[in-house]
């Protein structure tokens, strides 16, 4: 299981946003989910570990917090996004919302789903 102690990480700042997304889990993915991520290369971008009901997704170059999401409504992940300029770029929600399942899938290890999410993400960075 992942811990916050095992990687460089930068609290999140003041300047955040809140939003939901509607999804509900099986106990097997809330396990994935508990077990966290802890990249092992330099391009795995993220650092994911789950604390007090909440899955933290830190940059792994930076460390910084780019999202919070409790999960402590059942079906219902209520998210805190990072909207310091200087550490996260991002200012669409949607776009936000379909990286966050990219990231989620991939927790998951259901990465397979993501092609179609990964290309409306990337319609969306082109069209900002």
């Amino acid at each position: 299981m992942v811990k916050k102690s095992d990687w460089k990480t930068v609290e999140m700042p003041e300047s955040v946003e809140k939003f939901s997304v509607e999804r509900v889990f099986t106990d097997e993915e809330i396990g994935y989910i508990k077990e966290g991520h802890k990249p092992e290369e330099m391009e795995d971008k993220w650092f994911m570990y789950y604390e007090n009901g909440c899955l933290y997704f830190h940059r792994s170059w930076t460390g910084f917090c780019i999202y919070i999401v409790d999960l402590s409504e059942k079906g219902r992940l209520n998210v805190t996004v990072n909207r310091n300029p200087e550490q996260y770029g991002e200012k669409n929600i949607e776009a936000d919302r379909i990286l966050l399942n990219i990231l989620i899938d991939r927790l998951l290890k259901q990465s397979n789903k993501d092609a179609g999410l990964m290309k409306k993400y990337l319609e969306m960075k082109r069209q900002s």
